[in-house]
Formats: C-alpha cells, structure tokens, sequence
C-alpha cells in the first residue's frame, strides 16, 4: 500500500513561548528527529516560523500554510491534498522528538485494507504518528479550526491499534518537556 507522510510543522507553540521545532536535544533539533524518523515520501506544512524552519527542512517538500492560525485542521488538510492519490498517510507531528523509525516501521507496518487508520497507542492511550486511510480523507476534510483527526476516528469502528512506548504519547509543548543533557 502506498503511504506518504505529512509532518505538521506550523504551529505558534504558545505554551513554549518560541518556536519548539529549533529547540536543542543533545546537539539535534526536535524537528529533526522527526524527520530521521519519518523516512518515507512526505511534506512537511510550515506555518508561524517558516523562515526559521527553512534551514533544517531545505532538502524536503514544503507547503507553506498561510491559514496556520486557524488550527491545526488546516495544515492537515494541506498535506492530505499533497497525497490525494495514495492509500494513506501518516499523520506525524513535529514536536514529537521521541518517536523513532521502528515507531513509525511498526505503525506503518500495521496498515492494510481493513484499516480505515492505525492508532499507536501507549497503556490504552491514543498517541502520534498515525495512518489515515484514503477512505477517511473526505471526513478529515470538512474538519474546521483547532482539531484533529481524532475527531473522525472517534466515529469510525475499523482503526486498528498497535501498543507502543511511550515515545508515542510524549511531545513537546513547555520548556520542562524537553530532557535535560
């Protein structure tokens, strides 16, 4: 099945106080362990820092998302265009640092006919990166303002569920979140 990837990149990140993408983890950016774990065909939908963002993914298609202070559906709804033609896509989120490609390997690895997504999950929680199914995308985009996919798969019975680490529930969203050295 073919997949693509969209890695969802144009948040304010409010609670961080900057731009959380370019903040140091042992010498790496925390973009750009997303990007090392999502080794795959993919998009990344830049928004608020854009220009800052530029360095880091200058080797990777971009879109840029005017409309990023709408909410997140829209920088969804962007990458999901850009994979009009594929089975699914993986929905990655840029402030997840923690995820790696054998994250993303198990998830993907999980996909078939019978799943409209795949949902990580840590302890029952649902978590990030997950797998859209092309059967989805009409739903996902009639979503509007600061919300989720999850709001679709709320409603749908066929998601299949692979139990994870905890790298799939964690993110960055404070200064306290990023590890220390």
């Amino acid at each position: 099945m073919k997949i693509g990837a969209v890695i969802l990149a144009a948040g304010e990140g409010k609670r961080f106080g900057s731009n959380k993408l370019l903040a140091n983890i042992k010498g790496k950016v925390v973009v750009q362990y997303v990007l090392d774990a999502v080794n795959m065909e993919r998009v990344i939908v830049v928004g608020k820092y854009a220009k800052d963002l530029v360095e880091v993914i200058k080797n990777d298609v971009v879109i840029y998302n005017p409309r990023w202070s709408e909410g997140i559906s829209t920088s969804l709804k962007l990458g999901i265009r850009f994979f009009l033609d594929y089975d699914g896509v993986l929905v990655a989120l840029g402030d997840m640092p923690f995820i790696t490609r054998e994250t993303v390997n198990s998830i993907t690895s999980k996909f078939s006919n019978e799943c409209e997504a795949v949902v990580p999950t840590y302890r029952g929680m649902w978590g990030n990166p997950v797998i859209l199914s092309k059967s989805l995308f009409p739903d996902v985009m009639k979503i509007e303002g600061d919300i989720g996919a999850k709001v679709v798969l709320r409603q749908r019975e066929k998601i299949c569920k692979v139990e994870l680490g905890e790298e799939v529930v964690k993110d960055i969203d404070t200064i306290s979140d990023l590890p220390s050295s």
